[in-house]
């Protein structure tokens, strides 16, 4: 992943055509059917882009090995997001790039957030609310995994701040955001 990406967050086919269209190389998608994965999939690989899958908000997709397995396999996705750790892990088992995401709401949240990372090893951690972009340089130490940061990226104007908190990149479902 290039330093000062923004990722489009995709929840439907309206942003899903705005996303290919950008010129960015990676695409979260947050919601869906295990129908529509595969012309998604297709889609994304035609226009020379990765997809990550958020695994706890598609419908169809459970937390389960036969289900990643399936998801690496047949539809060919190129990562997983997730909350849970078994979901994780079984996407790095099946050679899937790992996204961890976590919620920042207190210092519990951190701790949880460092420890699932120093067991999974995700290849990144997704850190949401992105206004607690404060926290980024602390996990990044602790877990030595870049951040990618998300949630309520809203203007051009509020990059600057989280990118120079020492995230790699964030995610937008702010399709301005995606032509940058």
């Amino acid at each position: 992943m290039q330093p000062n990406t923004v990722i489009p967050a995709i929840r439907n086919f309206k942003e899903l055509e705005q996303a290919l269209a950008s010129p960015q190389r990676i695409l979260f998608l947050l919601e869906g059917e295990l129908i529509q994965l595969q012309g998604i999939a297709d889609a994304v690989r035609s226009a020379g882009k990765k997809l990550f899958l958020h695994l706890d908000m598609v419908k169809g997709i459970k937390d389960d090995e036969a289900s990643i397995h399936y998801l690496a396999k047949a539809i060919k996705i190129d990562g997983v997001i997730s909350t849970r750790t078994s979901s994780l892990l079984l996407a790095k088992k099946h050679r899937l790039a790992a996204i961890q995401r976590g919620f920042l709401i207190d210092s519990h949240s951190v701790k949880t957030i460092i420890n699932t990372a120093a067991h999974v090893k995700p290849d990144y951690i997704e850190l949401l609310p992105s206004f607690a972009h404060s926290m980024v340089g602390k996990i990044r130490q602790e877990t030595n995994t870049e951040i990618i940061l998300g949630g309520f990226v809203h203007t051009r104007e509020d990059l600057p701040a989280l990118f120079g908190s020492g995230a790699i990149a964030v995610s937008s479902s702010n399709a301005a955001l995606w032509k940058l």
